[in-house]
């Protein structure tokens, strides 16, 4: 994917995983502080990737006000098969959070990446081809922002995703 492919400014029809999975990157490797990430199970194609782990921690170096906020609706193949994403988090607790929410009338499924306050990355529920990414769109970011946060709000920490002490 070349830069000039990722700074347009509405891309529609990106086909998930792949180059879903690339618009991710591209989106965190720009964030300044904040990435929320929306998504059922954390799908291993899309997020499961060394280049976004890599993305996240930078942002976590580059930021003493870095937070992510990961999402999910169901965490079991995140500890059964493993996750990049939840070794980031259990080795950095302070800034990358993995909650859980397990049903909510206003989440359909939907995989979001949103940065900062101007970027999104959006696939409905049940389609792979149906995602757009809107890399600097404040209204359209902060729409997602404000659902995230109250589907935020309603959910809890899973204790499976928790770091075994032994």
């Amino acid at each position: 994917m070349s830069d000039n492919e990722l700074s347009l400014e509405f891309i529609t029809g990106v086909a998930y995983p792949t180059p879903f999975d690339r618009y991710t990157v591209a989106l965190c490797e720009s964030a300044m502080r904040h990435l929320a990430i929306q998504s059922p199970q954390l799908d291993h194609a899309a997020f499961d990737n060394s280049a976004l782990v890599d993305a996240i921690s930078a942002l976590a170096r580059r930021s003493r006000q870095a937070q992510v906020r990961i999402l999910v609706s169901d965490a079991r193949s995140l500890v059964t098969r493993g996750h990049k994403l939840l070794q980031l988090a259990r080795r950095l607790p302070s800034v990358v959070h993995i909650r859980k929410l397990a049903e909510h009338p206003q989440w359909n499924n939907e995989t979001i990446v949103i940065r900062d306050r101007d970027g999104v990355l959006f696939k409905p529920g049940g389609s792979d081809h149906d995602a757009f990414y809107e890399p600097d769109s404040r209204a359209s970011t902060v729409r997602h922002l404000e659902l995230f946060d109250e589907l935020w709000r309603y959910s809890v920490e899973d204790p499976e995703l928790r770091s075994l002490h032994i």
